[in-house]
């Protein structure tokens, strides 16, 4: 026996929702640009969110977790992992907007549970803003 063989191989269903996929990531610098043009921006002291309603089906995730301030790469890639965790529950609620997600000051200091709820309540709020601005509009 192979040790491969001991190893159940997994490949990802169609509806599972517990991936990251490309079509749901900004990748170009050019799309990080015209959120960061067009933007709404909305901030406490765990993180800065940019959102740019492009009215598009489609819903998107930027990150921008600076090397500058955040120096440590394990700490860089929890912000980062928390930051998808929360955009993946409510990318349902964000149809057609593409978001930039930055850390804040107290991003290192605090624990997961904190800066999770804190970007949660963020992205909430940018919700409310958008359907609001949307209803005033029509």
């Amino acid at each position: 026996m192979q040790p491969s063989d001991a190893l159940p191989l997994r490949l990802p269903s169609e509806g599972s929702d517990n991936r990251f996929p490309r079509h749901r990531r900004l990748l170009a610098g050019s799309d990080y640009k015209l959120v960061f043009d067009q933007a709404k921006r909305m901030g406490n002291a765990h993180w800065t969110v940019y959102g740019w309603k492009h009215g598009e089906d489609r819903t998107r995730l930027g990150l921008a977790i600076a090397k500058r301030y955040v120096r440590r790469a394990h700490e860089r890639n929890r912000l980062k992992r928390i930051a998808r965790e929360a955009f993946r529950h409510m990318q349902n609620k964000l149809i057609g907007v593409d978001i930039v997600v930055m850390s804040g000051k107290m991003a290192l200091t605090s624990d997961n549970a904190t800066l999770n709820q804190q970007l949660v309540k963020l992205l909430t709020l940018f919700t409310q803003h958008s359907n609001t601005r949307n209803r005033i509009k029509s």
